[in-house]
């Protein structure tokens, strides 16, 4: 039972690797869903990254559901929804920016190394990660390639 808490625990880092992981296959296999070469609009990235933040929400729910769970088969389903919703929340989150990034003209892997400074930056300063992140509005401020 200790296992399946601890699980519950770190399923916001576990999920964010796992995400990570699959982003580097997509990458290299081209696979067709998870390929950050596909140009993404400033609509669609508007409307993914909203719903991506929302399935984030729902993964830490069931986390949180599953730190406290009496029985091995209640903890094993909240990890298992935590799980699913986690990983596809932050897959989708950070292919819609990747997708946005390539669209717009910009390296695809800037988007996450951007995502990652603005946290870090939280660290030093709370100004800067604010200031960093309304950076994000340049990816729906931008013409993409295809609506020049």
């Amino acid at each position: 039972m200790e296992i399946l808490n601890w699980l519950g625990f770190a399923m916001l880092p576990i999920g964010i690797i796992i995400s990570i992981l699959l982003i580097i296959f997509g990458t290299i296999k081209e696979v067709k869903f998870i390929n950050p070469r596909v140009p993404l609009g400033r609509l669609l990235f508007f409307f993914g990254s909203g719903f991506a933040f929302v399935i984030g929400v729902i993964s830490l729910k069931y986390g949180h559901i599953a730190l406290y769970a009496n029985t091995i088969s209640e903890g094993l389903i909240y990890n298992i929804l935590g799980y699913s919703f986690c990983i596809y929340g932050f897959t989708f989150f950070f292919m819609t920016g990747m997708r946005r990034a390539y669209d717009i003209g910009i390296p695809f892997w800037v988007y996450p190394v951007f995502i990652t400074l603005a946290l870090l930056s939280r660290f030093i300063n709370e100004e800067i990660s604010e200031f960093l992140f309304l950076g994000m509005y340049i990816f729906l401020l931008q013409p993409g390639r295809t609506s020049k």
